[in-house]
């Protein structure tokens, strides 16, 4: 587990359930492509939904070099639109004993982070990544 402070996070559950995570998860693994959007690693489950392109990330990190759902499930959700990245993280049941890439301290289970979004802005959701989340919910029922 990573250690960063407590104000590096955003606990968004509320707005972006474990459900939901979930549920988007499946839709890019059934409906996507794969796309490599970052040299950490390739072949990522990818998902254009013509605003914001979306991304998933090994919960192992570099072990699962290729993003391979049969190696390891996706804990990291990325949504990236012409100006910004967001990061989303899941922390599902037994993530944090098993040291599962991007958990960091403060992190609890059963809930869903924003990360790394503006170190200055991590108090508030913005706006714009609510939207995407209700288009893409729209989208995938």
């Amino acid at each position: 587990m990573t250690s960063k402070t407590q104000n590096q996070f955003v606990n968004i559950t509320n707005q972006f359930s474990v459900e939901d995570f979930e549920k988007v998860k499946s839709f890019i693994l059934k409906e996507g492509n794969r796309k490599t959007y970052r040299n950490f690693d390739n072949n990522n489950p990818y998902y254009d939904f013509k605003k914001f392109a979306t991304y998933l990330a090994s919960d192992i990190g570099q072990q699962n070099i290729n993003n391979d759902p049969k190696v390891s499930d996706f804990n990291r959700l990325t949504l990236k639109d012409e100006d910004q990245y967001y990061e989303i993280i899941i922390v599902r049941n037994g993530d944090i004993k098993a040291k599962k890439k991007g958990i960091v301290n403060g992190m609890l289970e059963n809930e869903v982070y924003l990360t790394d979004y503006g170190r200055n802005d991590l108090d508030k959701i913005p706006n714009q990544l609510i939207i995407y989340f209700d288009n893409m919910l729209k989208l995938i029922k």
